[in-house]
C-alpha cells in the first residue's frame, strides 16, 4: 500500500487534523483507493506537473469568477463531489455541507448513498444548484424512483456514475464494517436510501423468496451492474425529466458516445482513484474528452483536486468547473460545516489569485492560459497555449 500524497499548505494541515480526529477506518475510508492507491498519488502529482505560465501587465483588478453550469449559476466553477456517508465526518453530514456550499454560490453533489435524503438537503440549502447522482442498477424500478425523487425534491440534474462495474479491492478497508446497513448500531450511520419507502417496497419484494435477506444484500444484488450498456444509459436519459450528466468519462470515443446518446454534459474522472489502481491520471484524459466533445456539451472535472491552482488547471486544460472531493470531507471532520466553508473559501482564492497571474479576469480567460507539463521520460517539453499545442522552441 503506498502512503497518503504528501500535500503542504493549508490543505496538508487539515489533511493530518483530519487523521488526527477521526476514527483510523473513517479516515482511510475516505483517504484511500483500490488496490496499492497509485491512481490516488498519480492524479494529485500529475495536476501538480503542470505549471501555468505567468503574464504581466494586464488588467486583472477586477477578476470574475462566475460561471454557468446545468442547473444554474456558480460564483465560481466549482462544485462539492458527490461522497456518500458524511454522518462518519461530521453529525451535519450532508445537509450541513451543502449549506456551507451554497453560502459561498458553490454547488453541490448529493452521493446515491448519502445520509441525508434529497429532501433534507434541498430544505437545508434552497436555490443552491443541486445534482444528484446515481448508478445504474439492475433493478429498473428502483432507477427510475431515484430520478423520481431527484426531481419532487427540485434538484437541477441526475449525475450518472458510469465508471463502476465491479467494485474495487480496497485494502485500507479490509476489515472494517463500519458501512453495515442493517444491524441497530449502524442505523444511524446506513445511508437514507435505506429508509425511503419505494426502498422498502423493493426490498419487502425481494424479500418474498429470501425472507431473511437485509438491505446491504439487495443492494449487493442490484448493484454494481457488470451488464449495464449504452442502451441503459439512453433509456435512461429518454425517460428522465432532468438533464442527465454523465460521470466517469476518461476515453474521447465514450465522451462522444455519451454526448450522442443525449447527455447533457460529462465528468472527466476516475472516481478518485478509489476503483481502479492502473487508471490513466484523470488530468491527462481531460484535453483529449474535452476535443473530442467539442463544445456539443459542458466538460466537468474531478479526482485529485486540493487546490485553487489545481482547478485552474483544469479549466485552462478544458474543464468548465470543478468538483472537489476528499478537501471537503476532511474540512467537515476537522471543524464541521464552517470547516467546508473555509476550505472552500481558500480554494476559490486560489483559483482567483492564480487567475490575476496568468492575466485572465473571467472563467473563459483561463482557456487562453499557457500550461506547461513538466519533462516526461523522454525529456520533451509539451506547452499548451490557449488551444495550440508546440515545442518551447516553436513559439
Amino acid at each position: 500500500m503506498t502512503p497518503d500524497p504528501v500535500l503542504g499548505g493549508p490543505i496538508g494541515t487539515l489533511t493530518a487534523a483530519a487523521r488526527e480526529r477521526l476514527p483510523a477506518e473513517v479516515f482511510h475510508y475516505a483517504a484511500g483507493g483500490a488496490g496499492d492507491e497509485a491512481t490516488v498519488l498519480r492524479n494529485v502529482q500529475h495536476l501538480d506537473a503542470f505549471r501555468l505560465v505567468p503574464r504581466v501587465m494586464r488588467d486583472v483588478s477586477v477578476i470574475d469568477t462566475s460561471t454557468e453550469v446545468v442547473g444554474g449559476s456558480l460564483a465560481a466553477p466549482l462544485l462539492v463531489a458527490p461522497m456518500g456517508m458524511q454522518r462518519l465526518y461530521d453529525e451535519g453530514a450532508e445537509a450541513g455541507t451543502a449549506r456551507a456550499a451554497a453560502e459561498l454560490g458553490i454547488g453541490f453533489c448529493l452521493s446515491l448513498f448519502a445520509n441525508c435524503s434529497p429532501e433534507q438537503v434541498a430544505g437545508a440549502a434552497p436555490g443552491q444548484v443541486r445534482w444528484r447522482q446515481m448508478y445504474l442498477t439492475k433493478d429498473h424500478r428502483l432507477n427510475e424512483e431515484l430520478v423520481r425523487q431527484a426531481g419532487a425534491a427540485g434538484f437541477d440534474a441526475i449525475v450518472c456514475t458510469v465508471d463502476l462495474p465491479v467494485m474495487a479491492e480496497r485494502f485500507r478497508d479490509a476489515g472494517n464494517t463500519f458501512q453495515t446497513f442493517d444491524n441497530e448500531v449502524a442505523q444511524a450511520w446506513s445511508p437514507a436510501l435505506v429508509r425511503e419507502p419505494f426502498f422498502k417496497e423493493l426490498l419487502g419484494l425481494w424479500r418474498e423468496e429470501r425472507p431473511e435477506a437485509t438491505a446491504q444484500q439487495f443492494i449487493d444484488h442490484v448493484f454494481p451492474h457488470p451488464g449495464c450498456g449504452w442502451d441503459d444509459l439512453e433509456r435512461l436519459i429518454g425517460s428522465s425529466p432532468l438533464p442527465v450528466i454523465v460521470k466517469g468519462v476518461l476515453h474521447p470515443d465514450d465522451a462522444a458516445r455519451a454526448v450522442g446518446v443525449g447527455a447533457a454534459a460529462v465528468v472527466v474522472s476516475n472516481h478518485g482513484g478509489s476503483q481502479h489502481d492502473r487508471s490513466v491520471g484523470a488530468i491527462d484524459a481531460l484535453p483529449a474528452v474535452a476535443e473530442a466533445v467539442d463544445g456539443a456539451v459542458p466538460v466537468y472535472f474531478d479526482s485529485g483536486v486540493r487546490s485553487g491552482t489545481h482547478a485552474a488547471i483544469a479549466l485552462a486544460l478544458g474543464a468548465d468547473a470543478v468538483l472537489v472531493g476528499r478537501p471537503v470531507l476532511w474540512g467537515l471532520a476537522v471543524h464541521g460545516p464552517d470547516g467546508v466553508r473555509a476550505m472552500l473559501e481558500h480554494m476559490t482564492k486560489g483559483l482567483r489569485d492564480t487567475m490575476a497571474f496568468v492575466g485572465a479576469r473571467t472563467v473563459s480567460d483561463l482557456r487562453k492560459a499557457t500550461v506547461r507539463s513538466e519533462p516526461g521520460p523522454s525529456g520533451a517539453v509539451r506547452l499548451r497555449d490557449g488551444d495550440r499545442l508546440a515545442a518551447p522552441s516553436a513559439r
